[in-house]
């Protein structure tokens, strides 16, 4: 291809036919032999010798010209607007555009939104609904307490929604003291009523507390986020809640971590020193510290699964999940990877024997906590390991000879060293008794 044009992504999925019917546009044009729509905002064509200006000009008319067409859907969002007007025109909600509003006082506002929105063929269109309270405390502050997406021409659906789930979820917060009444008891004003609430509800409930000059509450809520929060967060965190009078939060001598983080951090280190005899005791092998000794232990962890859970069944894991970095640590909670404790007692063990092992190689390499909360490693160069120990650990117990790498976990200590060594890119790691990373 000898041309590629690329739209805004705004504008490739607000107008998903227009960019559809560019394709067939441009294969239009003298000298334009191939077109592909390869991907939503990207179209690549062949028109070799034709200059581009006055290809960008005869697309820019004809653009120009469609976007000025009535098209179908177009109305048909315009009646589900209008359907969701009538059925709340009564509730004191005003239209404007697509957006309809009841206010109810200076600090609350209700809003109902509705937009189209393209699905993945060009003639699947979807209507989508968000219910908001729009705070004002004093800044602006909204939170969703419905969504609904359904298909454009079902305006039954519709119609079921508002009336079964939007109105009743607004009308349950007609002020913001009956917000304050549940989230007192951390339940959500989401219409699933869940408790308790998720931290972004939370700040939104801290952030009203400061407003009314409930300073001491609004506290415990900032500090309940801190501890849930990402460590690379939580400076922003300290900042919001100095700027807001609120009295300073609890934390480790890094502002980045907690005093449970900073303490489990300490205690890991002290563990990663007797680990090679702990590790010798259980697997028969001699563990020198040398590279070759990782593929040793890489595979006595081949074992069959029900005798590793045999051997660590008891013990007791040092790490909690948060230490395994945000993305593994999302898979933890969706049940997606296993997490007993004798796994988590085995992934911990190889993990701190790798790093002793890639402390050999790169001297000066000290322990620390990654940006996400991830267990991590950092000299010239940081980097997270125990989520790459616990990906891979995954896939050992068990294998079969023929599928089993033998090397896998000493490259994976080669990797390390070269990352740790590497000073090109700043390391997000807070190292132990550092005040920042």
């Amino acid at each position: 291809m000898s041309h590629v044009l690329v739209f805004d992504e705004c504008v490739a999925s607000d107008r998903a036919d227009l960019v559809a019917d560019a394709v067939g546009f441009l294969a239009t044009l003298p000298g334009v032999t191939k077109v592909e729509h390869v991907e939503r905002e990207v179209i690549e064509f062949d028109a070799r010798g034709v200059p581009a200006a006055r290809l960008s000009q005869a697309l820019r008319r004809w653009w120009d010209v469609a976007a000025a067409e009535r098209r179908p859907w177009m109305a048909a969002t315009d009646q589900a607007v209008e359907t969701v007007y009538e059925l709340v025109a009564a509730h004191g909600y005003q239209r404007c555009g697509r957006q309809l509003t009841r206010g109810l006082g200076a600090e609350l506002t209700h809003v109902i939104t509705v937009e189209h929105h393209f699905g993945r063929g060009r003639d699947d269109h979807a209507i989508a609904l968000t219910a908001d309270v729009m705070l004002c405390v004093p800044d602006r502050q909204h939170f969703t307490v419905v969504s609904y997406t359904g298909g454009l021409a079902d305006l039954a659906a519709l119609t079921s929604a508002v009336t079964d789930r939007v109105i009743p979820a607004l009308d349950a917060v007609p002020t913001v003291d009956a917000m304050l009444d549940q989230w007192q008891v951390k339940s959500s004003i989401h219409e699933s009523g869940r408790r308790p609430y998720w931290m972004d509800e939370g700040r939104l409930h801290a952030r009203v507390l400061a407003s009314r000059g409930r300073l001491d509450e609004a506290r415990q809520v900032y500090q309940e986020d801190f501890e849930c929060s990402q460590p690379m967060q939580r400076p922003h965190l300290l900042r919001l809640v100095e700027r807001l009078g609120v009295p300073p939060l609890t934390t480790a001598s890094s502002p980045h971590l907690t005093v449970a983080e900073e303490a489990t951090l300490a205690a890991w280190q002290a563990h990663t020193a007797t680990v090679s005899s702990r590790l010798r005791e259980v697997t028969g092998t001699r563990l020198n510290g040398s590279r070759r000794s990782l593929d040793e232990l890489w595979a006595w962890l081949r074992q069959p699964p029900d005798r590793l859970q045999a051997t660590f069944a008891g013990a007791t894991p040092l790490l909690a999940a948060s230490f395994y970095g945000f993305r593994t640590c999302i898979d933890i909670q969706s049940g997606r990877a296993a997490f007993e404790p004798w796994r988590r007692v085995a992934v911990e063990l190889v993990t701190a024997y790798l790093g002793l092992v890639v402390i050999r190689q790169a001297p000066r390499t000290v322990w620390g906590v990654a940006g996400d909360g991830e267990l991590a490693m950092v000299r010239h160069g940081g980097t997270g390991v125990l989520s790459r120990v616990f990906t891979i650990a995954d896939s050992a117990p068990g294998a079969p000879v023929e599928q089993f790498d033998p090397h896998r976990l000493r490259r994976l200590a080669d990797d390390m060293v070269r990352w740790v060594n590497d000073g090109r890119y700043p390391p997000w790691v807070v190292r132990l008794g550092v005040p920042g990373p």
